[in-house]
């Protein structure tokens, strides 16, 4: 069997096992075997295997395909050749076993090391010793049934795409902020997936799962308590600080639901407070700057109809749902402007519809009973008879945990928007 191994001069080397036929190389998930380097373009190159004859195709990539360092389009491989893709190496080894590396397929790999990225060689490369595998599971930390595609040295622990904070072309730890590497896993598709409308009644229920409801108090806690936060730098510190939280709360369930559908709700991981309440902002802010910008306008008498108003706000509404998706994924304010999410939305236009019109109705109802609770809290904090002060609590906290129940059935159901159209969304295959 035809084999490639990956970084021969690195301490960590690990074999490519080429199956017959076309073998995809890149960086993207797609790929038969995915090579993340940031020099690997997300569709590097491809490998034919013929009746023992090898070619090697470049498909476009950005930084080159180069055999022996001389850049290819198409070439006959033979053993004992060297390959860069970008700034990767791979040597072609005659028959027999190379290295002792782990055995990368189509199935998830079994402690793969993490991939380092080697320097063209100045002489013929010689194949070194495997390193000993990163120790522990490659699953990650927080969505223990997906494989950790990324290694933190310092936690000693392995994170899925989701669980790290990406910074250019670099990969963090959120939990102490040292750079991850990269570890190399195959993953095998299932043959098949439930569409997003057959998932879509579950969301109703997934609240109840697991420690769901434990979470659903804690949240209506969270958010009755913003309302007895009145003026004063600390009252608007600590009120900053539980939308934060609130944000968390909503990005780890689309997290936990794209990760797995059926990992049931769980505790967020509350890192910066304070930056994600900045998320939480931004994101309505760039979905909602038409109207903002008209109703500004508006007070310095600039004639702006209101039929516009409307019809803006309308289309905003539309798109913030997008909007919060691809910023909650991607883990970035950057993630919400229109290049990302218009084209999105038209890649599933009648599935993002539905998805939008529900989400609309149920803030709809969540504004109606927040008029309810707002006055209920006024009661709370005015009145001195104990038995209207009672009931108007019990309006008030009651409310408040139908609108932790809502608020995280609107987070399933736009992490199941994506888990069933995640091939379309291509926002991790490059």
């Amino acid at each position: 069997m035809a084999k490639l191994v990956v970084n021969p001069n690195s301490t960590a080397p690990w074999e490519i096992e080429l199956k017959p036929g076309p073998n995809f190389l890149g960086r993207g998930f797609a790929n038969d075997f995915k090579i993340d380097d940031p020099s690997v373009s997300g569709s590097h190159c491809q490998i034919l295997v013929d009746q023992g004859n090898i070619f090697i195709k470049d498909l476009g990539s950005t930084n080159g395909t180069f055999v022996n360092r001389a850049p290819v389009r198409e070439a006959n491989l033979t053993p004992g050749q060297t390959i860069h893709l970008g700034g990767v190496e791979l040597f072609f080894p005659p028959d027999g076993p190379a290295v002792s590396a782990p055995r990368i397929g189509i199935a998830r790999a079994q402690n793969a090391p993490p991939l380092v990225a080697a320097p063209p060689p100045t002489a013929p490369p010689i194949p070194a010793p495997a390193a000993p595998a990163v120790p522990g599971s490659q699953n990650c930390k927080f969505h223990p049934k997906t494989p950790g595609r990324y290694y933190c040295n310092k936690c000693v622990r392995f994170f899925c795409e989701l669980c790290v904070t990406s910074r250019g072309q670099h990969k963090y730890c959120r939990h102490c902020g040292a750079e991850c590497v990269p570890v190399q896993v195959q993953l095998a598709r299932p043959a098949q997936e439930k569409g997003f409308f057959r998932r879509l009644p579950g969301a109703f229920v997934y609240p109840f799962r697991g420690f769901g409801v434990v979470m659903l108090i804690l949240v209506a806690f969270l958010i009755a308590g913003q309302d007895f936060l009145r003026f004063g730098i600390f009252a608007w510190v600590l009120k900053i600080a539980l939308y934060g939280l609130i944000f968390l709360f909503m990005q780890n369930i689309i997290h936990t639901t794209a990760s797995d559908e059926n990992e049931p709700l769980g505790f967020p991981n509350a890192g910066d407070l304070f930056g994600a309440a900045f998320q939480l902002g931004a994101t309505i802010l760039v979905s909602f700057a038409p109207v903002i910008a008209m109703v500004v306008a508006r007070l310095f008498d600039v004639e702006v109809p209101g039929s516009a108003i409307m019809a803006a706000a309308l289309l905003c509404c539309l798109y913030f749902p997008m909007a919060f998706l691809a910023v909650a994924m991607k883990d970035t304010v950057l993630a919400a402007n229109p290049l990302v999410v218009i084209p999105a939305i038209f890649k599933m236009p009648l599935e993002y519809m539905v998805a939008a019109a529900i989400l609309m109705a149920v803030f709809g109802f969540r504004f109606l009973g927040d008029a309810i609770s707002g006055v209920a809290g006024a009661v709370t904090m005015s009145t001195k008879d104990m038995s209207v002060l009672f009931v108007a609590m019990a309006i008030k906290v009651g409310w408040a945990l139908i609108s932790a129940y809502l608020l995280t059935v609107n987070m399933r159901i736009l992490g199941l928007l994506y888990i069933s159209k995640k091939q379309q969304f291509g926002w991790f295959s490059r």
